[in-house]
C-alpha cells in the first residue's frame, strides 16, 4: 500500500479555484482502479493551506492515475493556483491486515469543516 501525504498553500487570492481543482480531481480519481482513499482538506491553523490525503493500493495504480486525463489536466492547472512548491512525502506501507482500518472516503466535508 502507498500513502502520499501532499500540502499546498493558496497563491493569493486563488483559494477558491484550487478548492475547486481539488474537489474536481477527488471526484473523478475515486473510481481510479487501486485508488483506497483520496481526499484534500483545509488546515485548521491556515485557511489558505490545503492538505492532500491519497492511499492506493500499489505503486503500479498510482502510476496508472498519473497518466489519466483528470490528473493531467490537475497538474496542468495546480501551479498557477498555489504559492510555492507543494510539499509531498510518500509511504510505502505492508498492506498485511491494514486495508480493512480505512474509513470509505466520504466525498462531503465534515459537519462544520469548510474547504
Amino acid at each position: 500500500m502507498l500513502i502520499i501525504l501532499s500540502s499546498a498553500a493558496a497563491a493569493p487570492g486563488r483559494r477558491d479555484e484550487l478548492v475547486a481543482a481539488t474537489r474536481a480531481v477527488a471526484a473523478a480519481t475515486r473510481g481510479d482502479r487501486g485508488c483506497l482513499s483520496y481526499s484534500f482538506s483545509a488546515d485548521v491553523e491556515d485557511d489558505d493551506r490545503i492538505i492532500g490525503i491519497e492511499v492506493w493500493a500499489d505503486q503500479a495504480a498510482l502510476d496508472e492515475h498519473m497518466g489519466h486525463d483528470h490528473t493531467q489536466e490537475f497538474l496542468r492547472v495546480a501551479p498557477g493556483l498555489v504559492a510555492g512548491e507543494p510539499v509531498m512525502a510518500f509511504h510505502s506501507v505492508p498492506d498485511e491486515g491494514h486495508a480493512d482500518v480505512l474509513p470509505p472516503t466520504d466525498p462531503a466535508p465534515a459537519r462544520g469543516a469548510q474547504l
